[in-house]
């Protein structure tokens, strides 16, 4: 194998690729919810993920049960709406990157979310975790590893930021 010199200059057609994929940018899905570790993530992605012409999917699932909207489920979406504007304001001031809310409803946050990526075709997922144990992911599910194991792209996830938790 012959080394690769450090100091290589690249050449015109190796400069035209990587500033064409710069402009074009990437697709990305942030799962958001009202929780730290979502905006942890948020956070995380837009310091060290997100270039400028990349477009950023902000997805909000509002879980519900019934096909009629009830009192709480409009409150909790108009909830929504207002955290989603203000992550959007905070996204274009920090990194000028174009934002796109979407506030999805469904039975199965995981399911939604994983449904939301497959019509996108994000180059990636970013979201947060609990933290839950393993017991606890286990009994009560966890969004997050159903994501890592359905999404059809990159999923990155957050770990919880504070104490560890514990297996019970």
């Amino acid at each position: 194998m012959e080394a690769i010199a450090e100091n290589r200059e690249l050449t015109q057609a190796e400069l035209e690729h990587e500033t064409c994929e710069r402009r074009r940018g990437r697709n990305i899905v942030v799962a958001i919810d009202h929780g730290p570790d979502s905006r942890a993530a948020f956070e995380w992605t837009l310091t060290h993920f997100v270039r400028m012409a990349d477009t950023l999917y902000l997805v909000h699932v509002i879980p519900s049960l019934s096909p009629r909207k009830s009192t709480e489920e409009e409150v909790l979406s108009q909830v929504a709406e207002s955290l989603m504007d203000k992550l959007a304001k905070e996204a274009y001031e920090v990194c000028m990157v174009k934002t796109v809310p979407r506030i999805l409803e469904g039975i199965d946050v995981g399911k939604a979310i994983c449904t939301e990526a497959e019509r996108i075709q994000p180059a990636a997922v970013v979201m947060g975790s609990r933290g839950l144990g393993f017991v606890k992911s286990f009994i009560q599910g966890s969004v997050s590893d159903y994501c890592a194991r359905h999404c059809p792209c990159a999923v990155i996830i957050m770990p919880h930021r504070g104490v560890e938790a514990e297996d019970d």
